[in-house]
Formats: C-alpha cells, structure tokens, sequence
C-alpha cells in the first residue's frame, strides 16, 4: 500500500459521498475525480481541466453534482475519508511521529459582496487586481522535509473569528489520529490566544514570531552571530471578559543562514532542542 494510492482512494470516497447515483449515460464519480485531480495537480480552473482531461464536457456538469450540499456537508465527508486515511497511515508508518503544519490562503473575490451569499466568509481587502474582497481558508497538513505537505483538512475562515478556536478545533481532531511530534506555524498565528488553546491541549508547538515593538531587540544586541538563547515571556489573552495570564519561552536565534542568507529568528515553543539550526530547519 502506497500514500499515492491512498490519497485517491480518499477523494475517490469523497466524491461517491456527495455525488447522487448515476444514471445511465450520465458522468461517474471516477470521472469527476480524474478532472478534480487534474485541475489540482496543474493549479488551473475546474473548466480548463474539463477539456484537457476529456472525461467531462464542462464544469457546470460537475457544479450540478453539487448542487443542495452545504459547505458543512462538504467538511463533515471529507473529514470522514481523511479519517479513513489517517487510520491506514498510522498502521503503515511504524509508531512514526508526526509533524503538523497550518497554513493561511487567501482567495480574490470579484462581484458584488452585498449580493453574495456567503457574506459571513467575505473578507474586505484587496489581494488582486479587480478585487476588493477575498475568501479566506486555514488548513492543517502533514509536513516533512522530503516529502510535499499532504492537507489533512480545512475551514473557511469567517469574519471577524477567533482563528484560535479552529486551530483547537482541528488539532483536537488530528491528535485522535496521528501521534504528533509537533506542531508548525507561521508568523500569521503569532498570538497569545494561539498559544493558550495550544497550551490547553498539550501540543508540543513552533510558532515563527513577528518582530513587533522593540522588546527582543535588547536580547540580539547581547548575542554574536550564531548565537542564541531561550527567555520565558509572560502576555494576556482577552476572551469573554476574561483575562488571562500565559508565559510562553521564545527561542531567539541572531544571524543564523538559511538557503544562503543569514536571519534572526524568533519562535514561541515549548520544545527544548539541543541546537538553534534545529528550529530553524523544522
């Protein structure tokens, strides 16, 4: 059995679960996955896979297949086929642990945002030409350094959320699977509150820190190149008229190289490594 193949069975899954019975005549399951796979794999739009795959006429064909199923509909099966892949997966790999990474895409929406029927997932800002809005996901993958991430699941990103609450909430169900290493993000989750539901939840997390006001800088100044320390940092989440107390270590890393330009790095963590490159190459 081969990851490959068990990545197919998964959308193969997924697509039976939302696709009503076919008729005679009419296109299968097997055939929509082939253009889905098609337009993923060649980053292109739905129609254009359409025609170069020739399985399908056009995309409305599909889009009609979809038709009556809500977004929580899509999560809920493509929740249950990830979990039957994660199941084979922890049986193929030995008691390996993994490693998990979220991930924050913005998708450019053009029309009018008042008449739209997904207002609550509308963002206002710019990230195209043309656009004044966009659509927002956050997704979790299985990561590595020699193998490409493998999204394991996703949410639309509503506005005006506490992105915290869906990293839990997607982490609570990834440690029932896998058994984890740790936990990766960038520097658009550097945030107390991140930190606290990763906290809650035992989580061994690396979290890449934005280099906001000035109070790192005084630790840098007392490090030559190459060098690092760890500090512990005490901040406040607000939530609910609430105020709570976290204390977090930071892992402050001056000058280090990496694919041939040297950085200082800053990291929110719990893991105590040995060596700075050990962060950094995580």
């Amino acid at each position: 059995m081969t990851c490959a193949m068990d990545k197919v069975e998964m959308i193969v899954q997924f697509t039976k679960k939302i696709i009503s019975k076919v008729r005679k005549n009419e296109v299968s399951p097997k055939q929509i996955v082939s253009t889905l796979i098609t337009a993923a794999l060649t980053s292109r739009f739905v129609n254009e896979s359409c025609k170069s795959s020739g399985k399908i006429s056009k995309s409305q064909v599909i889009y009609r297949k979809f038709e009556w199923k809500s977004a929580k509909d899509f999560h809920t099966w493509f929740q249950q086929s990830t979990k039957g892949f994660l199941h084979r997966l922890k049986q193929w790999s030995n008691n390996r642990l993994f490693i998990l990474s979220f991930d924050i895409t913005k998708e450019a929406f053009y029309g009018n945002a008042s008449k739209a029927k997904d207002k609550m997932y509308i963002h206002k800002g710019s990230i195209a030409k043309e656009s004044k809005y966009y659509y927002e996901y956050l997704t979790v993958a299985i990561t590595g350094s020699a193998t490409p991430k493998y999204i394991l699941d996703g949410v639309m990103v509503s506005v005006g959320c506490y992105m915290e609450d869906y990293v839990s909430q997607m982490i609570n169900e990834m440690k029932k699977q896998l058994p984890l290493e740790v936990v990766l993000f960038d520097r658009g989750f550097a945030s107390w509150g991140v930190i606290y539901k990763l906290q809650q939840l035992h989580i061994p997390y690396l979290i890449f820190w934005k280099k906001q006001g000035k109070w790192y800088k005084k630790y840098f100044n007392h490090l030559g190149e190459g060098e690092w320390t760890r500090i512990n940092r005490n901040g406040l989440y607000n939530r609910h008229k609430t105020r709570y107390h976290i204390c977090s270590s930071f892992i402050l890393i001056k000058q280090l190289e990496y694919k041939g330009k040297t950085f200082d790095w800053l990291f929110a963590t719990n893991l105590k490594l040995k060596k700075a490159t050990s962060y950094v190459k995580r």
